[in-house]
């Protein structure tokens, strides 16, 4: 699919229509394998009118939470981008552009929260071999992958909790639904790489993923498992053939606030 094709699709889209369908299942099959393969940018307000931000406690929590993910992943990507012999050549130009987008996320919260006057958040240093869990995260690609993987699929988890909070600026929520499109792609392109390397994992979370990833890991995918939307039982539903497998697979869930605050200690020096 061509870019401007799908800069079209996104043009002709709502920021609802988005939220509706933003699960990196619904993804590819809209757009195809080669967007979530190419992690095709959605910048942040392009295609939608951008009202007045508020400044409530409420909101600002939100990006703050939005942050937590978007600053790990830079550190995360950073750090893997500047160490020699890691990333294979042919993979190295997907990874600074993902890199590129977390840093356009990241500019745009910021000139939200500084144009309203509210603070910005902490710094924080990360220790991405979670205190010498992972000690070979840096040392090959393959392990590499493994962390890779986890932390996108968080960050993903981590703005779909964001979003449930902004319902009170429908223009951010809908920035942060395309910012989050946008991750969702990067974490199923992860998926596919770590594929490649002959290992059993797919680009959607399977329940609660507990096959394809190790040790402390598993507490990302907490609440994955689930198989209810809105109070509806996805699988069977309306008498169609929908296993619970694919139950789980057709959304990604939001990640509670003290269970990714958890998750995140783990790699905080």
């Amino acid at each position: 699919m061509k870019l401007k094709h799908i800069l079209k699709e996104i043009e002709n889209s709502t920021p609802e229509s988005l939220e509706r369908t933003e699960h990196r299942r619904d993804l590819l099959k809209s757009f195809g394998t080669k967007l979530a393969a190419t992690a095709v940018p959605v910048f942040a307000s392009s295609f939608f009118n951008k009202a007045q931000a508020k400044t409530t406690d409420v909101l600002a929590e939100a990006i703050f939470f939005a942050f937590t993910g978007t600053n790990m992943m830079i550190a995360f990507y950073e750090k893997a981008i500047a160490t020699a012999n890691l990333i294979p050549a042919e993979h190295t130009d997907a990874f600074n552009t993902m890199l590129a987008h977390n840093k356009a996320h990241r500019d745009y919260w910021y000139n939200i929260l500084t144009s309203t006057g509210t603070s910005l958040p902490p710094t924080v240093n990360y220790d991405f071999t979670s205190k010498g869990a992972f000690p070979k995260t840096f040392v090959d690609f393959t392990n590499f992958l493994t962390l890779a993987h986890t932390l996108a699929d968080v960050t993903v988890r981590i703005y779909a909790q964001a979003i449930q909070d902004m319902t009170i600026n429908k223009a951010l929520r809908g920035d942060a639904v395309n910012m989050r499109c946008t991750l969702a792609r990067h974490a199923a392109h992860i998926r596919l790489l770590t594929r490649n390397m002959n290992i059993d994992i797919m680009p959607w979370i399977t329940k609660a993923d507990a096959n394809t990833i190790v040790g402390e890991l598993i507490a990302g995918y907490q609440g994955e498992e689930l198989t209810k939307q809105q109070q509806y039982e996805v699988i069977n539903i309306n008498g169609a053939a929908v296993s619970v497998d694919a139950a789980t697979q057709a959304f990604d869930e939001p990640m509670p606030v003290l269970v990714t605050q958890a998750f995140i200690a783990k790699f905080t020096a």
